[in-house]
């Protein structure tokens, strides 16, 4: 009797369950990425005591978790030193997120190639500024999210039919960030 009522108890209950990635599509992900070079788009922080690494570091992928919300270690080749950065994702992972975070936080491209790809697509003033991090005014966003990586937050607002965003940044300085404005889509103000 007491079986057949904590069956029905349990049965009554809806339990969420978040499936990890199925083990061959980790091998599979871990196959493309483990010992793969990189260069950080951003500065990569460890998530102990490990410090971090500055943007546009060559550092090589060592480790991917693809557990609870996920982690890449990386090995960089200046200090020889591992950092271990979570990738803070929503579960359940799957590929598309994991290869959407990894592309925010790393060029998979030398800096010359991508150079070149950025004077073929903006000409030779905005791919100058987009390899040295910089913004101008009129600025397309797809090569200002190039140059700046990706905001920490965006705030859109439309009047008039304009759209305005803010896309906010941390500066490493607590309590601190650097945002810049788009009006439909252009640069057209930053402070650092």
């Amino acid at each position: 009797m007491a079986a057949v009522l904590a069956v029905a108890a349990c049965s009554s209950v809806k339990n969420v369950v978040v499936k990890d990635i199925p083990l061959e599509e980790q091998e599979r992900i871990m196959k493309e990425y483990k010992d793969r070079t990189a260069w950080t788009r951003l500065a990569i922080a460890d998530m102990g005591d490990g410090g971090s690494v500055p943007r546009d570091e060559k550092v090589t992928i060592a480790d991917l978790d693809l557990h609870y919300n996920g982690a890449v270690t990386i090995r960089t080749l200046k200090r020889k030193n591992m950092i271990v950065h979570g990738l803070e994702l929503e579960r359940p992972l799957n590929k598309p997120k994991i290869d959407a975070k990894l592309a925010d936080l790393f060029w998979f491209d030398d800096p010359t190639t991508r150079h070149v790809a950025f004077i073929r697509k903006y000409g030779k003033k905005t791919a100058k500024a987009i390899m040295e991090h910089e913004l101008f005014m009129g600025m397309p966003a797809d090569a200002a999210l190039a140059s700046w990586g990706p905001p920490a937050r965006k705030q859109t607002t439309e009047l008039g039919g304009v759209v305005n965003e803010r896309w906010i940044y941390p500066t490493g300085t607590p309590n601190k960030t650097k945002a810049l404005d788009l009006k439909d889509g252009k640069v057209s103000r930053w402070d650092e």
